[in-house]
């Protein structure tokens, strides 16, 4: 049995992931960020991020079956929370990138939590 909060964390990751390829897409400028849309690199990173919200939601839909997904999305949350603010302490990301990184934090914490809590 799955604590009742485990679809709406997940969902809620999937529109996290989302709506940061949307700002990212969007407003890319006011964060000091090249449009990530105007090179293949960008692309693909737009194209991750978007796939992995597609993968939250499918933990959302089927918690155990879809386990190791929620797994490999706590240690791509955590690798995208080094990157970035390792790259912001080295001056080379803007403040606002390291807030919008920060809910990976958040979310990292809550899929490990979810993992340590959840059976097999």
């Amino acid at each position: 049995m799955y604590p009742p909060q485990t679809k709406p964390l997940f969902y809620s990751a999937a529109f996290f992931n989302w709506g940061a390829v949307l700002i990212l897409a969007l407003l890319a400028h006011p964060l000091g960020l090249q449009p990530p849309q105007d090179s293949l690199f960008g692309q693909i990173t737009l194209a991750a991020i978007f796939i992995f919200g597609c993968g939250y939601w499918m933990v959302g839909q089927s918690p155990k079956a879809n386990r190791g997904i929620a797994a490999l999305g706590a240690f791509a949350k955590l690798a995208m929370v080094a990157v970035v603010f390792g790259h912001w302490l080295a001056g080379s990301a803007t403040t606002q990138m390291a807030a919008l990184v920060s809910g990976d934090i958040v979310y990292a914490v809550l899929f490990i939590w979810f993992l340590r809590r959840t059976p097999v």
